[in-house]
């Protein structure tokens, strides 16, 4: 059985996890609260349930002790949290979970975690992730921390494809505009409005960008978390993130260091331009 259930309060994060696994032939699902887990539950058995640590309703750790008391839950448990190493360890044995995995290693340490306590999918789909040990793998290095403005321009072309760009925003006229003037200067373009559509994106090969344009405050997604995750992420370590918005620049520097993006554009300056000096080659 290679059924694997991902409980976790972020939406996105959620559906990556989900998608990572079903790509590499895993029967994955999530959960988001104790409500859905409990429907979760009632669809047959899991071999594997990934939780988040620290959730607004529950605590992972605390899960544990549920699932294995009172819903009587024989699934490896395995405890998932950007916490100190130190201190997950400490909550993994005081709960009795049967392991953890930093989030700091990104999809390949869910991957590696999973495989290595439960086996490869039973269907045996192959994987490019190798199998790995309970122990979880080193976290993967952090993009460094960005100073503020525009980076140096760099090629950002492979196998002589146009530079793909991914607008993440919610206003619709805002991205059309950005849109049409990188389309004239040669660039493929994508635009989302939601991180559904945004994760799809970039889960895909064929549409995986070179650089995310993304807005910062916007409704259907939190764009520092959004950062945060690609830029933590070794799958998409070659994908920058420019932020954009009309936040003041000290927020947006501060975001930057924060959240690990390569720089930020004010709404007010000439977008276009500034994202086609990142990605064109520099004239001689």
């Amino acid at each position: 059985m290679s059924r694997v259930l991902v409980i976790d309060d972020s939406p996105m994060l959620v559906e990556l996890t989900v998608r990572a696994l079903t790509a590499a032939g895993y029967q994955a699902s999530g959960a988001q609260d104790l409500a859905s887990l409990d429907q979760k539950l009632t669809e047959g058995p899991f071999a594997l349930i990934l939780m988040d640590v620290n959730m607004p309703e529950m605590f992972g750790d605390d899960v544990v002790e549920y699932l294995r008391r009172q819903k009587k839950v024989t699934a490896k448990l395995v405890l998932y949290s950007d916490i100190p190493e130190a201190e997950l360890q400490g909550k993994t044995k005081a709960s009795g979970a049967d392991g953890y995995i930093l989030k700091s290693g990104g999809l390949e340490a869910v991957l590696g975690g999973v495989m290595g306590l439960i086996g490869p999918p039973a269907l045996g789909v192959p994987t490019a992730v190798p199998a790995a040990p309970a122990e979880p793998p080193a976290a993967a290095p952090q993009a460094p921390a960005a100073t503020g403005g525009i980076p140096a321009a760099k090629p950002a072309t492979a196998g002589g494809r146009k530079p793909r760009i991914l607008i993440v925003d919610d206003s619709e006229m805002t991205a059309r505009i950005i849109e049409a003037d990188l389309v004239s200067k040669g660039f493929e373009v994508h635009v989302a409005d939601t991180a559904d559509k945004a994760t799809k994106i970039i889960l895909k090969k064929q549409t995986r960008p070179d650089l995310v344009l993304l807005d910062v405050r916007m409704p259907n997604v939190n764009g520092e978390q959004f950062c945060r995750f690609i830029k933590s992420n070794s799958l998409f370590k070659g994908i920058k993130v420019l932020l954009c918005s009309g936040e003041n620049v000290e927020e947006l520097q501060r975001i930057c260091r924060e959240a690990g993006a390569d720089g930020y554009i004010p709404k007010d300056a000439v977008m276009g331009n500034m994202v086609a000096k990142e990605l064109l080659p520099p004239t001689e």
